[in-house]
């Protein structure tokens, strides 16, 4: 069963632009068009296609946004552990290589070694 749906006060421009739609889109009628659009609305529960995806897309993008963002934080606190690791690394090989350089070191390690 169909229904007819009358809409009053429709502002002339907006009318206007409604036709212009539908010749745009090449619809055979006007009606045919509203009739679209009526099944639109409903489909995407009140609001068009657009928003509908919109809203989801965003909600979408700021949970991944999240998620980033928490990866990020991770992995500066790793590099951070790393340099530190590095530094102490590095001033560890430099304290042995000029250990092994001092001839002085060497010669009273093995003096001792001797006792």
């Amino acid at each position: 069963m169909t229904k007819e749906i009358k809409i009053r006060n429709i502002p002339e421009h907006t009318f206007e632009q409604l036709h212009t739609i539908a010749d745009k889109y090449q619809y055979s009628s006007f009606n045919e068009f509203m009739l679209s659009q009526c099944e639109s609305v409903v489909m995407n529960d009140g609001l068009d296609l657009y928003e509908n995806r919109f809203a989801e897309t965003l909600a979408e993008i700021k949970k991944q946004q999240s998620q980033i963002l928490e990866l990020l934080l991770k992995n500066e606190i790793k590099l951070s552990g790393y340099g530190a690791k590095q530094e102490l690394v590095e001033q560890l090989t430099i304290d042995w290589l000029s250990f092994m350089n001092d001839e002085k070191a060497v010669t009273s390690e093995r003096q001792a070694g001797d006792h």
